[in-house]
């Protein structure tokens, strides 16, 4: 006779937040009432067969995910970019996925030595102490470790941030108001970027900023420490600050700006991979325009329509991450798990395991297949 599943409540609550619904949402989509579905969650009552089977049918995650424990991450402030726009729902929606790459990660790790991390010494003084001097020394550091010169273009930061053991993925969802997340999960640094078919500069942007909050903001705790003013105004614009030195260093950038003119910004831009916008900014910054001229260069660039699609945003080609999938095709094609073992181990939803992992996961099927011998891969 078949043994009933165990069935772990906070997984149901995990795969509901991620797909963006509520209580009722769920309730109403599954033909239960929402207190049936408070109760699963809190674990008043385990749901029988045929009411489990209509949640697993709406949410589509496996049946082996509502008896998996995966556990809350606690380590390390968790960091949104466009924190004042988002929303809350989208906040969760992401701080799920957060939580699946993790877990992800540490199945991998199981067969795969991952990059060592190579960062410099993380900042640890409280974020009102933070300067920019400061910022513009950590900027130059992490250039030094991962072996930039002081005058040369980041070439493809996803790929270098990889190298040196930063994980990086993208996430099953969407939302304008929310570009990227990322986190310090026990010893190892996360980025998920929020899948919005943003460009090539933005998403270097995007990751650049996120390796501020990883380097600058060691000593937060928590974002919740903070007022919005205080997360919009001094955290996200010390993250920016960083970018900024990082990607456009002061002197290179400054030698490189023979004009000011709009159109010499869109050929500095295929130089640099930095948006038009942002390098109006950093000459405004370092006192090469006045308020004036950074006012009349920002209006032409709205009269142009740039604000949201600028030169070139067709052409340079968008940063993929893709350790992950290297990670997960050398598992496979040296046998250390046959593919269908190692998909049914991760006991995700195929949709959530391919955008995470970044490939097309084939043989996601139950059938048990024999498991061959293991080896670590260095």
């Amino acid at each position: 006779m078949q043994t009933r599943m165990e069935f772990n409540p906070k997984q149901l609550t995990s795969a509901r937040i991620a797909r963006g619904m509520t209580m009722k949402d769920l309730g109403e989509k599954s033909g239960l009432s929402r207190q049936m579905i408070s109760n699963y969650e809190t674990g008043k009552t385990k749901p029988k067969a045929e009411s489990l089977l209509r949640l697993i049918t709406v949410l589509n995650f496996p049946r082996n995910f509502f008896s998996a424990d995966i556990s809350e991450v606690h380590s390390g402030a968790i960091y949104f970019r466009s924190q004042s726009a988002a929303t809350k729902k989208v906040r969760d929606m992401q701080k799920e996925r957060l939580k699946y790459l993790y877990e992800i990660f540490k199945i991998l790790s199981k067969y795969v030595n991952f990059p060592d991390i190579n960062l410099p010494e993380l900042v640890e003084k409280d974020i009102h102490n933070i300067t920019e001097e400061d910022i513009a020394l950590k900027a130059s550091e992490l250039r030094d470790v991962w072996g930039i010169d002081s005058v040369s273009p980041v070439d493809n930061l996803v790929k270098l941030a990889e190298k040196n053991g930063v994980v990086i993925s993208e996430a099953n969802m969407s939302d304008k108001h929310l570009d990227a997340v990322s986190r310090w999960i026990v010893d190892r640094p996360f980025i998920m970027l929020t899948d919005n078919g943003e460009s090539a500069v933005r998403r270097r942007f995007n990751v650049a900023h996120e390796l501020g909050h990883i380097i600058l903001h060691n000593s937060v705790e928590s974002i919740h420490d903070y007022s919005s003013q205080e997360l919009k105004s001094t955290i996200e614009r010390q993250a920016n600050m960083f970018a900024s030195h990082f990607l456009l260093p002061s002197q290179a950038f400054s030698d490189s700006l023979l004009s000011t003119n709009l159109e010499y910004y869109v050929d500095l831009k295929k130089y640099w991979k930095v948006s038009i916008q942002a390098m109006v900014f950093k000459t405004h910054s370092l006192g090469l325009i006045n308020d004036d001229q950074r006012l009349y260069l920002n209006k032409k660039i709205s009269w142009k329509k740039w604000k949201t699609k600028e030169p070139y945003d067709d052409e340079l080609r968008v940063e993929k991450p893709d350790l992950l999938e290297r990670v997960y095709s050398m598992i496979v094609e040296n046998n250390v798990l046959q593919r269908n073992e190692l998909n049914l181990s991760f006991k995700m939803p195929r949709d959530e395991l391919e955008k995470i992992i970044g490939a097309s996961i084939n043989d996601f099927d139950d059938e048990e297949k024999q498991r061959p011998v293991l080896k670590l891969i260095k």
